[in-house]
């Protein structure tokens, strides 16, 4: 792969900007949301949740793609020792990541004004960001390897794609009607999973490009996803009517669907 060589302190920015572009549209997502929060019956709001939790349900099973992918390729006799560390790693970064949240959750009652609905919606900004650094990744890789018009593809596929994602943070929000909190809080959670694309540009141009770093990573971001699509579709389904609804799983396909089709823009620029 050849060098991508930055000349000046302008391209150094460059990179990084990219980033910026993929990462921001989680804002936008959200405010897209919470734009229509109050004038919307509480059946609509539970739809809109379970779209939400239709958005994580593709997620994780993108990043829990992802991080299986790395293992599953080295599941050959000549890499046999590698493939044993690598499955005990990635199982237990799921462990350990299932294990904070849930002792966090339980002991929430000790953090007074915490809602959960925040908590949760706290949990999936986070599991965004885990995930979003190896966007970053993708973007510098291909900065590096002298495909300049391909990282623009990535960094305008990443924002579509990303942009759906602060539906998945919105949807506890818009859920809780009691829950009135600052835009200024709801930013900093957006950049909290959105920035996180910066983050692993300069990760990856200061060399730190494992393969067992990123799937672990992917491994901690679909853990903390799946705890928090828990939350997101459990309460969606008892307001929509339960397992047995149609418009609940309607619902998670309109999310499904909307989380794929933002992503085949990536599929097309070239990133498989």
């Amino acid at each position: 792969m050849a060098g991508f060589q930055l000349a000046s302190s302008a391209d150094a920015v460059f990179p990084l900007a990219l980033g910026f572009l993929a990462g921001i549209t989680v804002l936008m997502g959200l405010l897209f949301m919470l734009a229509f929060r109050g004038r919307l019956s509480e059946t609509k709001v539970a739809f809109l949740q379970a779209v939400a939790g239709g958005v994580l349900a593709y997620l994780a099973m993108e990043t829990g793609h992802s991080a299986a992918e790395y293992v599953e390729e080295l599941a050959k006799w000549e890499t046999a020792g590698e493939f044993l560390i690598a499955t005990v790693v990635t199982t237990a970064a799921m462990m350990a990541t299932l294990a904070v949240l849930s002792y966090v959750e339980q002991n929430i009652s000790t953090l007074r004004g915490l809602r959960p609905s925040f908590l949760v919606a706290t949990i999936i900004a986070v599991a965004f960001g885990v995930h979003n650094v190896g966007e970053g990744f993708a973007i510098a890789a291909a900065l590096m390897g002298g495909y300049v018009a391909q990282a623009y593809l990535f960094a305008i596929g990443f924002a579509v794609h990303n942009f759906t994602e602060g539906f998945g943070i919105a949807g506890p929000v818009i859920a809780d009607r009691g829950l009135k909190p600052r835009l200024s809080t709801l930013t900093l959670l957006s950049l909290l999973a959105g920035l996180p694309v910066v983050l692993g540009v300069a990760v990856y141009y200061a060399g730190v490009n494992s393969g067992l770093f990123i799937s672990t990573l992917n491994t901690s971001a679909t853990a903390s996803i799946v705890y928090a699509m828990l939350h997101v579709n459990l309460s969606a389904m008892g307001r929509l009517g339960g397992v047995k609804s149609l418009r609940f799983w309607s619902a998670i396909v309109t999310g499904v669907a909307v989380a794929f089709l933002t992503e085949s823009i990536i599929l097309f620029s070239g990133v498989h």
